[in-house]
């Protein structure tokens, strides 16, 4: 029997494309072949998400495949109900109950299906704890092949190939793991889908994040796989790969053909667009350069060295006059009253940002294009950001890297183009806003190295602050950087959604009300 493993891409919600796609790729397979695929294939995922839409349970009723010619078992919702009404919290829980579906000739005990004499066993994985799943399931003795049809997200250091390894060990059973792939919105699946043999050996792995599929043939005792390279990518590359897919299928789903980014000759906008670039091809991507009177010569330089390397078009537009414009209007008002701090007035800064941003939205409306934001996890955390201006945008393609992370996601970059797309000076000089004279980002932060050590531990690995010490820093350093993070909430409430790439991300798992005293 040849099994096909199908790391579908569909679209969340989109049963009557998502069939489709599966019935197209199964069009030319007979009798002597089965498709496995991943969770919930036709409705995807996160269906909770959608399931508040008028109809969806009803279209959720009527989603099948219609599928004579060859054999495909994939997993369904026979039942999925909203409770929110009797939640006191407004936030809704759901009461799900699986089914599994087939086109063959399968004949099924519970979750044992047997197909041409051969025994597969598919449990239904929808779990907070797959490890803990693992640890506790039982597995029928008579089973032959193992099959998880999963939908397991993508965050930094995600692996679970040693511990289905050791799980096919335990039960010297061949065991083939599904899992979704693609994006939906800033949610990222991991992909990557595997085929094990009775000993824990890898025998095949589909690609990171993307549509991808191989077969292996199987009789019960003998397993022969397609001949496919078993990709080697670092954990930098795979944090680039995941933003680009994210990206991508967030643009092809949403129907956005084109992009605008701001370039600032800084890291976060170099990379950004590399990431626009790959995702969405460099005819569709236009940068914008703003500079003011603070900018440097060599900032300008390095912003369009990146253009003309990425082949994307731009435009360099002049904001010093919006912006004393803008100081001008106010001049009069301002005379009238005290600002908050005399030593640190930060408005005439934030003008700035706010009339960049003003340019990129502008533009973006012009072409009917989308503005990506360049934020990154460090200035989120602190709040080292300005609303409506540097904040603007569609989504966030590495608000949840952290800035000195960055740095080597885009070495990983350039390494594989084999030539410096972003300019060595770009990692070279030292991070600035360049919203006044001199100005450099550790005049208000401290060194992204230690910092983001500091930020780590605080919310990956989710320390108390008195817990923490880095050589350094100082304990008041440390407080203020747990101050800042508190106080800054309200901002990333109102940030572009972030695609997820940690842990820990902003807006997830990360996410008090602004007003809450929870810290």
């Amino acid at each position: 029997m040849r099994f096909y493993l199908y790391q579908i891409n569909g679209k969340l919600g989109d049963m009557q494309k998502n069939a489709e796609k599966i019935l197209n790729f199964t069009k030319d397979f007979g009798k002597d072949c089965c498709t496995l695929l991943p969770s919930l294939p036709l409705i995807g995922h996160p269906c909770e998400e959608i399931s508040y839409i008028g109809g969806f349970f009803e279209r959720v009723k009527k989603q099948s495949l219609a599928c004579s010619h060859t054999n495909i078992l994939y997993e369904s919702i026979s039942s999925l109900e909203n409770f929110s009404q009797q939640d006191f919290s407004g936030q809704g829980f759901f009461r799900r109950e699986f089914s599994w579906e087939t086109c063959g000739t399968f004949t099924q005990s519970n979750t044992l299906f047997t197909l041409n004499s051969l025994k597969i066993f598919a449990p239904h994985t929808d779990t907070d704890n797959f490890a803990e799943f693992l640890a506790n399931l039982t597995v029928p003795e008579e089973t032959q092949l193992i099959y998880f049809a999963c939908a397991h997200t993508f965050y930094d250091g995600f692996s679970v190939q040693k511990i289905l390894s050791e799980f096919t060990q335990k039960h010297r059973k061949a065991l083939a793991y599904v899992n979704a792939c693609g994006a939906s919105d800033g949610t990222v699946f991991a992909g990557q889908s595997m085929l094990f043999d009775e000993n824990g050996s890898m025998l095949l792995q589909l690609k990171p994040f993307s549509e991808d599929s191989a077969y292996f043939d199987f009789d019960g005792k003998t397993i022969t796989v397609q001949e496919k390279d078993i990709a080697q990518i670092s954990a930098d590359g795979l944090l680039f790969l995941g933003a680009k897919e994210a990206l991508s299928d967030y643009a092809k789903k949403t129907n956005i053909k084109k992009a605008v980014i701001g370039l600032s000759g800084g890291m976060d906008s170099a990379l950004v667009a590399c990431i626009a670039c790959e995702a969405m091809g460099s005819e569709n991507i236009t940068g914008i350069l703003m500079p003011s009177q603070y900018n440097s010569k060599e900032s300008l330089d390095d912003a369009l060295a990146l253009a003309k390397n990425l082949g994307i078009s731009f435009h360099i537009i002049h904001i010093s006059a919006i912006a004393k414009s803008f100081e001008n209007a106010l001049a009069a008002s301002f005379a009238k009253v005290e600002p908050l701090s005399k030593e640190n007035d930060t408005t005439p800064e934030n003008i700035q940002a706010r009339a960049r941003g003003n340019l990129l939205t502008a533009f973006a409306n012009r072409i009917g294009a989308m503005v990506i934001g360049t934020g990154n996890k460090s200035e989120a955390a602190m709040g080292y950001c300005t609303l409506y201006g540097d904040t603007v945008g569609a989504l966030e393609p590495i608000a949840d890297i952290y800035k000195s992370r960055a740095y080597a996601v885009a070495k990983w970059y350039n390494d594989q183009k084999g030539k410096e797309i972003i300019p060595r000076n770009v990692f070279l000089k030292a991070p600035t806003a360049e919203l006044k004279p001199n100005q450099k980002d550790e005049d208000t932060l401290p060194p992204y190295p230690y910092l983001d050590k500091v930020l780590y531990q605080l919310l990956e690995q989710g320390k108390a602050p008195e817990d923490i010490h880095e050589e350094h820093l100082t304990d008041n350093d440390i407080a203020l950087i747990y101050h800042r993070l508190k106080t800054s909430e309200f901002k990333r409430k109102q940030c572009p959604f972030p695609v997820i790439l940690s842990s820990c991300p902003f807006g997830k798992k990360w996410n008090p009300p602004s007003s809450a005293k929870v810290f």
